[in-house]
C-alpha cells in the first residue's frame, strides 16, 4: 500500500509541474497542501470540500478552462490502479465532476 501511495504522490506532483508548464498555472495553495499533507490526504481533502460545497476547486476550474482535466487530481483518483486508496463515494464524486 505504501508503494501505491508513493506512486500516487509522484503522479500528482508530475501533474502539478505539467500544469505549470502547459497551462501557465502555478497552484501555490495546492503545492502548500501537498507539502503539508501529502498527495493522498490532499486529494481526500479536496474531494471532501467539493462534496460538501458542491463546487470544484479553483485548480480544477483552471485546468478545465485550459482543456486539461487529465492533469487534475480527480483524473488520478479515477484510475483503476489507485482506486483502492479511495472510497466508492470519493471515486464517484470524481467521475461525476469529470463527466464520466
Amino acid at each position: 500500500m505504501e508503494r501505491l501511495k508513493r506512486k500516487f504522490e509522484e503522479e500528482i506532483k508530475d501533474k502539478m509541474y505539467r500544469a505549470k508548464k502547459e497551462c501557465k498555472y502555478n497552484p501555490s495553495r495546492f503545492n502548500q497542501m501537498l507539502s503539508n499533507y501529502g498527495a493522498l490526504e490532499t486529494a481526500k481533502k479536496l474531494i471532501a470540500t467539493g462534496q460538501q460545497t458542491g463546487k470544484t476547486s479553483d485548480g480544477f476550474a483552471t485546468l478545465y478552462l485550459c482543456g486539461r482535466l487529465d492533469l487534475t487530481v480527480e483524473d488520478s483518483v479515477c484510475k483503476q490502479e489507485y482506486q483502492s486508496l479511495f472510497t466508492i463515494e470519493e471515486i464517484t464524486y470524481c467521475k461525476t465532476v469529470l463527466g464520466r
